[in-house]
Formats: C-alpha cells, sequence, structure tokens
C-alpha cells in the first residue's frame, strides 16, 4: 500500500489514484480506505472515487460510499452515481447508499423520488433506513409524505415508528396529508397520523377532522384524537 505521508508532505495521491484500477480488488479497496481517511485533503481524487462507485466489486462500491462522505458537502456531486446503487444486488451496498443519503441530509433532496420505491422493499430493514432516510432530508423530502404516511401501517413495529419520526421531522408540510390520513382505512394510520398532528405547530389545521375521529370505531384511535385535540388546545391566559 502506498504510504500516507504526514506533517506537511503531501500524500502520493497519483499512487493511490492509480490503485483505484488496479486488477486486485484488495488493493482497490485499500486504497480507497486510505483516500476515505484524507478526506477533503485528496480532493481532487473526489472524481475517481465517484467512478469506483460503479467498480464490479462490492466491497469497493460499498467503502468508496463511505469514503466520500468524508469529502463533506462536495460529497453531494455523488449524488447521480448513488441513485443507482438503491437497486444494487448486493443488500450491503444499498443499505450504505441509504445511510450516505441520510447523512446528505437536505444536500440528497434530489434522491426523494428514486427513494419512494423502497418504502415497499420486502426487507424490513431496507424499508426502515429508507424510512430515515427521508427523514433526515427533511422538509425538501415533502414529496415523500404521501408514501410515508402508507408505512405507518407496516406490519414492522420499528418501520411504523421511524416513519413516524420522518414524518415529524418533515413537519409542517406534512400536516395537509396527515389531515387527509385521518381518513385511511388503517386504524394504526389514522392513530399514528392524529398523534403527530398533536405535536405539530400546524396541527390546528386539522382540529374539525380530529373532533370528528371521536366518533372513531376503534378505542385506540378515539383516544389519540382526544390526546391530539387536548395538546391544541390553547393553554390558559
Amino acid at each position: 500500500m502506498a504510504s500516507v505521508s504526514t506533517g506537511k508532505r503531501e500524500p502520493d495521491l497519483p499512487a493511490l489514484l492509480t490503485r483505484l484500477t488496479d486488477p486486485e480488488p484488495g488493493r482497490r479497496v485499500a486504497a480507497i480506505l486510505v483516500l476515505g481517511n484524507l478526506g477533503p485533503l485528496a480532493r481532487s481524487a473526489l472524481p475517481a472515487l465517484i467512478q469506483s462507485l460503479k467498480d464490479r466489486t462490492p466491497d469497493v462500491r460499498r467503502l468508496a460510499v463511505a469514503a466520500i462522505l468524508q469529502f463533506g458537502a462536495e460529497a453531494a456531486r455523488a449524488l447521480p452515481g448513488f441513485v443507482p446503487l438503491l437497486r444494487d444486488p448486493d443488500e450491503r451496498v444499498r443499505r450504505r447508499v441509504l445511510l450516505a443519503l441520510g447523512e446528505l441530509g437536505p444536500l440528497a433532496r434530489s434522491a426523494v423520488a428514486p427513494l419512494l420505491p423502497l418504502l415497499r422493499d420486502p426487507d424490513d430493514h431496507i424499508r426502515r433506513l429508507t424510512a430515515a432516510a427521508l427523514g433526515d432530508i427533511g422538509p425538501t423530502a415533502a414529496g415523500a409524505v404521501p408514501a410515508l404516511i402508507e408505512t405507518l401501517a407496516d406490519d414492522d413495529m420499528k418501520n411504523r415508528a421511524v416513519a413516524v419520526a420522518a414524518l415529524a421531522k418533515i413537519g409542517g408540510r406534512a400536516v395537509p396529508r396527515l389531515i387527509d390520513a385521518l381518513r385511511h382505512p388503517s386504524p394504526r394510520v389514522r392513530r399514528r397520523s392524529a398523534r403527530l398532528l398533536g405535536r405539530s405547530d400546524r396541527g390546528r389545521d386539522g382540529v374539525n377532522e380530529l373532533y370528528l375521529l371521536l366518533r372513531d370505531p376503534e378505542p385506540a384511535v378515539r383516544e389519540a384524537a382526544r390526546d391530539a385535540l387536548d395538546q391544541l388546545s390553547p393553554g390558559p391566559e
């Protein structure tokens, strides 16, 4: 492996870049690990790392995602390379890129639409990481609200909890859809939508619909509506 210099000496970037195309996968992996540790000091290596996202070896693709994130906001330049990895045949690569999109937060807003199909993935963990990434993208992921609301009916309790957290992070832009969801056929969705409205700054927009929910056939839904209305009631002067 090429040595990484310390102090005032510059790292041997040309040697590391050459190793990114070495026929031996282990050498490519080693070079990526070094470049990731260098982070912004190896800024000129970013295009080559982005190219490594197309490597034929899954470990190289996965570690390239992690290395690119060390470049801070400049990592957003890799978004066109990250998005195809959402369909990668290797599950570890898919998980790593989902984590990366969450770490990029609002910078990853262009990935919202490609993320939506993964909320219906057969793998529980993939669905959970997708909902978490959308929440971390924040208010600019408002286009994901309808799909996240459907996730409130997920059979996996952890996935439902992550979807609730994601909708809370999207904030006020989710409120109109949450109000509509008070009429959803799933009691789980109605109950969690009511609770989210109770905690929202714009929840009072749904007060009339919450009052109607007090007549819901499901006791847990009626309780959630009562709690939400209590939270939204103006306090004493």
